[in-house]
C-alpha cells in the first residue's frame, strides 16, 4: 500500500509531481488570508486555480530537435496531394470495358441517390486504377455502397477473362466466386481485394444478419458459426445482394443452353421509357443462388439418392434470364420491385422522326432495401446503398402475460390433533374470550389462597 502511495505522490505532470502540488496548496491556504474552504468545491476551485497559473518550464529542443523538425501537415494538405495523385494517373490502354460513372451519375441524382461531381469524377479514376491492376480484367463498375458502424465500404465490381480460371475454395461452384470485388473506406486509399468464399461461408451466411463494424479482419461472433472474418462475409452479402438485383433489359442477352454461357444479342434496341415502367422488360442476369451456397447443385456422396432428389425438389435450379415479374410477391404487393418514373413524362420526336423521352425510371427492390435500377431510354445501371442486410419481416411480438389471478381463500387454522409436546395456552382473540379466562384464573388463584 505505501509503495503505491509512493507512486501517486511521485506521478507527473508536466514536470511537477503531485507532491509538489500539494505543498503549493498548502502554501496557498496558509498565506491566503481570505481564502476560507468551506466544502471540497472550494477546495477543488483552488486546485484548478494553481493548475491554471502555474509556471510550467519546458526545456529546450536540442540542435538536432530543431534541424530535423517536419512541419505540420493539415488534414486538406493531405487530401490534396492525394487528389492531385488521382489526378495526375496517366491512362494506359486497356481492354477492359470501364463503365462511364461520370455520365450515369446524372441519372442517379436525378432519382435522389448520386454523387458530387467530385466524388463522380474520383470513382470514375478510380475505376480506370482498378482496371490497370489485371490485364484479364474485362469489365468493371460501381457496386455501391456498405454502411457499416465505424466507416463505410465502397464497392467495385469486375469480371475476369472466362477462359482465364483462378483457383477455387474446396467444394465451391466456380460460377459463385464469377464477380470479383474491391473496397475501400476511403474513395482516396488504396482499394483492397475481397477473398473468395467457400459453399459453407455463403451457406452461413442466410442465417446471420449482421451490422458490418468497417473493420475487415474482425471475426464474427454469430450463430450458426461463420467460418471466416468480416471480409468473408462481406464478400458473402455482396454476392447475395448481386445475383438477386442485377437487371438487365429483356433482350439485351442470350443464355446458349449447349454451352451454358450467356452472349449478347447481335440486333437489339433499347426499349422506350414507358416500357422500361413495366415488369415485363427486365430479367435477372445473374444465376440463382442456391440454399447450398452454389449455383449448381452439389451432389453429397454421403447422402442418400433419395434425399438428393428431395433437396433438388425443394430448391431446383432457376432458368437464367427469369423475368423479374416471376418473382415471389413481397408481402401484399403486387411483385417484389416498386417502379417509380421520375422526369417529365411527355413523349417528343427528334429530327429523324424517332421517339425521345426525357423520363427516368426506378426499381426498386422491397426484399432488399437499398438495390436499385435507373434507366433512360439510352443506357441503365445497377447499385446498392444499404447495410448488406435482407428485409426478413420477422418482427418481435412478445406474449402479453396472463391475468393476475385471485387471492386464494385462507384456510382455517386448527391445532395439531397429535402434538408431540403439550402446547402452550393460547392467547384468547375476542374480548368475552378474554374476561372469561381472566374470571376462570381469579376464580383458582381465590381457591388456592383457602
Amino acid at each position: 500500500m505505501e509503495e503505491q502511495l509512493q507512486q501517486i505522490f511521485n506521478s507527473k505532470y508536466k514536470n511537477k509531481t503531485l507532491y509538489n502540488h500539494f505543498c503549493e496548496l498548502y502554501y496557498q491556504m496558509q498565506e491566503n488570508k481570505y481564502y476560507n474552504a468551506q466544502n471540497l468545491a472550494d477546495f477543488e476551485d483552488l486546485s484548478n486555480f494553481i493548475k491554471e497559473n502555474r509556471f510550467y518550464h519546458i526545456p529546450l529542443k536540442s540542435a538536432d530537435d530543431v534541424n530535423n523538425y517536419k512541419d505540420n501537415t493539415f488534414p486538406w494538405q493531405e487530401y490534396s496531394a492525394k487528389l492531385m495523385q488521382l489526378i495526375q494517373f496517366k491512362v494506359q490502354q486497356v481492354n477492359a470495358n470501364i463503365q462511364n460513372f461520370l455520365k450515369l451519375n446524372t441519372l442517379l441524382n436525378i432519382v435522389g441517390y448520386g454523387f458530387n461531381d467530385e466524388d463522380a469524377y474520383i470513382i470514375q479514376q478510380c475505376l480506370k486504377q482498378i482496371a490497370q491492376r489485371d490485364p484479364n480484367i474485362q469489365s468493371a463498375r460501381f457496386w455501391g455502397k456498405i454502411l457499416a458502424q465505424q466507416k463505410d465500404y465502397f464497392v467495385i465490381e469486375v469480371t475476369l477473362n472466362k477462359q482465364i480460371k483462378e483457383p477455387q475454395p474446396p467444394d465451391c461452384d466456380e460460377k459463385l466466386n464469377e464477380y470479383v470485388h474491391y473496397v475501400t473506406q476511403d474513395l482516396l486509399d488504396d482499394w483492397a481485394l475481397l477473398p473468395q468464399i467457400t459453399r459453407r461461408q455463403m451457406e452461413a451466411s442466410r442465417y446471420i444478419t449482421n451490422v458490418f463494424s468497417g473493420n475487415l479482419n474482425k471475426n464474427i461472433i454469430q450463430y450458426p458459426y461463420f467460418e471466416g472474418k468480416e471480409k468473408h462475409l462481406l464478400k458473402a452479402q455482396i454476392l447475395r445482394i448481386t445475383h438477386a438485383n442485377l437487371l438487365a433489359p429483356r433482350g439485351l442477352y442470350k443464355y446458349e443452353d449447349e454451352t451454358k454461357t450467356l452472349g449478347f444479342e447481335d440486333e437489339f434496341k433499347m426499349p422506350e421509357s414507358a416500357e422500361l415502367a413495366t415488369m415485363d422488360a427486365w430479367v435477372h442476369l445473374p444465376a440463382y443462388i442456391l440454399k447450398q451456397g452454389r449455383i449448381t447443385f452439389y451432389e453429397d456422396p454421403s447422402l442418400k439418392e433419395e434425399e438428393l432428389n428431395q433437396m433438388k425438389e425443394t430448391d431446383p435450379e432457376q432458368e437464367r434470364l427469369k423475368s423479374i415479374k416471376d418473382d415471389k410477391p413481397f408481402e401484399q404487393n403486387e411483385g417484389n420491385w416498386l417502379i417509380k418514373v421520375f422526369g417529365e413524362t411527355q413523349q417528343y420526336t427528334n429530327q429523324e422522326e424517332q421517339a425521345l423521352s426525357y423520363q427516368v425510371v426506378l426499381l426498386r427492390n422491397y426484399l432488399w432495401p437499398g438495390a436499385v435500377t435507373i434507366s433512360n431510354s439510352n443506357e441503365y445501371l445497377s447499385v446498392y446503398f444499404g447495410y448488406g442486410l435482407k428485409n426478413q419481416q420477422h418482427s418481435f411480438n412478445p406474449l402479453s402475460p396472463k391475468d393476475v389471478q385471485d387471492d386464494p381463500e385462507d384456510i382455517d387454522e386448527v391445532p395439531e390433533p397429535n402434538p408431540r409436546e403439550q402446547p402452550d395456552e393460547l392467547e384468547p382473540d375476542s374480548d368475552d374470550e378474554r374476561r372469561r379466562e381472566q374470571e376462570r384464573r381469579e376464580a383458582e388463584l381465590q381457591q388456592q389462597q383457602e
